[in-house]
């Protein structure tokens, strides 16, 4: 069996102003779609967009493997 690295915290990434803003929009999301309330995607892309295009790429790859998971769960 092969052990499972785990980094030194001092060597761990750290998380960016804007991979923060990713993952709470991500979590907005999934609340209101789990929450039966429309999610209201273009207004978290309008709000990824501040943080560049990457981000909204970002954000809608996220969101539709979410929904990929959703689809077909294991």
């Amino acid at each position: 069996m092969t052990e499972s690295h785990h980094p030194d915290p001092a060597e761990r990434a750290e998380l960016t102003e804007r991979d923060l803003a990713i993952a709470t929009l991500v979590g907005r999301y999934i609340e209101r779609r789990d929450g039966a309330v429309s999610p209201r995607v273009h207004d978290l892309i309008a709000v990824a967009a501040e943080f560049g295009d990457g981000a909204v790429d970002e954000l809608r790859a996220v969101l539709v493997f979410y929904e990929a998971m959703r689809a077909n769960p294991l």
